[in-house]
């Protein structure tokens, strides 16, 4: 075999490879997504700096009903514990805030970690919410549509179906936060 012959093997072998490290580049990196943005509604273009905001009512209109073998818990209550939570930790919430902030959930579904992990993209946990800020006489000041979804990865995503809901009351905290820095 001569030496050409063998770089040639070489790198035949090497291209083989290349699309299985490629498919798994994009399976570890595309696995979840969020999407969110403020809309601010009225005269106001932003939330005033150091506002502090109560957690409102939360509303279901996903439609999701449990199966037979689901675990079964409120949506609306897992929401606004998660929110409270989020805006606790970065000291924005208060029980007597100026302004609140109403939840509409309109999409659920708790996916199937197996399913993510035999067919990313497939069994994908996924949360599409809307947010209303509103002053104390009740005007929306503001509307934050978050979608966050799930899609890929096995074992590690075990727990989906909860704790979306805590990445979605964290990323309407960030869209607050950024939106008060831009005055």
């Amino acid at each position: 075999m001569t030496r050409h012959t063998q770089i040639k093997e070489s790198c035949m072998r090497h291209v083989r490879i290349l699309p299985l490290l490629l498919l798994f580049c994009v399976l570890f990196t595309a696995g979840c997504s969020t999407k969110s943005r403020i809309t601010p509604m009225g005269d106001a273009p932003h939330i005033p700096a150091g506002s502090t905001f109560a957690v409102g009512k939360t509303v279901d209109e996903s439609g999701y009903v449990f199966g037979e073998k689901d675990e079964k818990f409120s949506l609306p209550d897992t929401m606004n514990v998660s929110l409270k939570n989020a805006l606790t930790q970065e000291s924005m919430a208060s029980d007597q805030g100026r302004l609140v902030i109403n939840t509409r959930i309109l999409a659920y579904e708790p996916g199937n970690a197996f399913t993510r992990w035999l067919v990313p993209g497939a069994g994908a946990t996924k949360l599409s919410t809307e947010s209303d800020v509103c002053a104390p006489d009740g005007k929306v000041l503001a509307k934050i549509p978050v979608e966050r979804s799930i899609a890929a990865g096995g074992g590690y995503t075990i727990g989906a179906w909860k704790y979306v809901f805590d990445d979605v009351a964290k990323e309407i905290v960030v869209v607050l936060k950024k939106d008060m820095a831009s005055k």
